[in-house]
């Protein structure tokens, strides 16, 4: 467990994290995304939880891809605009991540809950609601801040950033949490898990 942990933590850590030089990311995006698939291959194998999350972290890392070589955050670098479908590509990863959280805390709950940690389980439970509902609003409202005035526009947009970074440091926190958990006298058999998530 704690192994498949560090992989899933570490992974969605090189996601949040966007570090480039010139153009090339020195912490590429589908590098995580494998060792997301990693981490989560292991706890199906073993929990036989999982097999969506695995699936959308296998999509995720191919369509992430081009993001090894393009720069997310500055298209005056790149030169791409929006003509260039680049900010829909931009949603479509956002949304396709946010799905993949949301099989991941899946997991974790039936895990916490396979368990027995009546208080990780709870924590996991808040997290995921907080989580869902921040990130979801914050996807809906970013395409339409260029719709508004330029200070009203700015505000907000500082504003679903600080959230989101908040969000994500949250989730990579119960993610460490969960590298702590560890089967106590737990034989093969008693840890299969009917849940196909």
């Amino acid at each position: 467990m704690k192994e498949s942990f560090t992989k899933i933590f570490t992974g969605f850590l090189l996601v949040f994290l966007e570090i480039h030089i010139v153009a090339f990311d020195i912490l590429p995006d589908p590098l995580g995304y494998f060792l997301i698939y990693l981490g989560l291959e292991r706890i199906s194998s073993e929990y036989k939880v999982g097999n969506l999350s695995r699936i959308f972290a296998m999509i995720l890392f191919a369509l992430s891809l081009p993001t090894v070589f393009i720069q997310q955050t500055n298209n005056e670098i790149t030169g791409l605009t929006a003509n260039d479908g680049w900010p829909i590509y931009m949603s479509a990863l956002g949304i396709g991540k946010l799905i993949l959280v949301f099989y991941v805390f899946q997991v974790m709950l039936q895990l916490a809950r396979h368990y027995g940690d009546e208080a990780i389980f709870k924590r996991t439970q808040l997290t995921f609601k907080v989580y869902i509902i921040a990130m979801l609003i914050v996807t809906s409202v970013e395409p339409f801040l260029m719709n508004l005035g330029t200070n009203i526009g700015i505000g907000i947009g500082i504003l679903l950033i600080v959230v989101s970074l908040i969000m994500e440091i949250v989730f990579l926190v119960l993610l460490h949490k969960f590298r702590k958990i560890e089967p106590e006298g737990l034989d093969s058999e008693s840890q299969q898990i009917d849940l196909q998530v």
